[in-house]
């Protein structure tokens, strides 16, 4: 096992923003009636996950590495008006991605790297959420894509 690194973090964001007065006071209208003064913090997840794994040759100077993350649910936009009626919370809801690196030392000082990220290509789906609303509405889903890259560093 020599050379092998596991390692794994959580991190968990409770974030909130207080609405200014004259936005609050446009949720409380007649016609839209969504009174609120708080919501969360655009791009901010709920939680992240990440576990980590690495194999280090150091003899043949390759090294490898996976790498596991789960985004928790995120504001993407705010709720708003629209021609006088309520727009609800926009979220990305959770996903993970995986991500893999390779690298080996061709010289002393010259390194090639190859990275392939976002092996998982999720579904991320938007949804619209209030406490106005029942459960959550299909907005869109997309996919981000693998990338895939190729490099050289040399080092002085």
């Amino acid at each position: 096992l020599a050379g092998l690194s596991l390692g794994a973090n959580a991190t968990f964001i409770d974030s909130e923003v207080t609405l200014p007065a004259d936005e609050a006071e446009g949720f409380d209208q007649p016609n839209i009636q969504a009174p609120m003064s708080k919501r969360d913090m655009t791009g901010a997840p709920e939680y992240l996950y990440n576990i980590f794994l690495i194999h280090d040759l150091e003899r043949s100077g390759t090294q490898l590495g996976l790498f596991y993350t789960v985004r928790g649910d995120a504001l993407v936009a705010g709720a708003g008006q629209s021609n006088g009626k309520y727009v609800p919370n926009v979220y990305e809801t959770e996903y993970g991605t995986l991500n893999f690196s390779f690298s080996q030392k061709v010289k002393d000082k010259l390194t090639l790297k190859f990275q392939a990220k976002n092996l998982l290509d999720p579904k991320i789906e938007q949804v619209y959420r209030s406490d106005y609303v029942r459960g959550d509405k299909a907005k869109t889903s997309y996919r981000k894509g693998i990338e895939l890259s190729l490099s050289m560093a040399y080092e002085f």
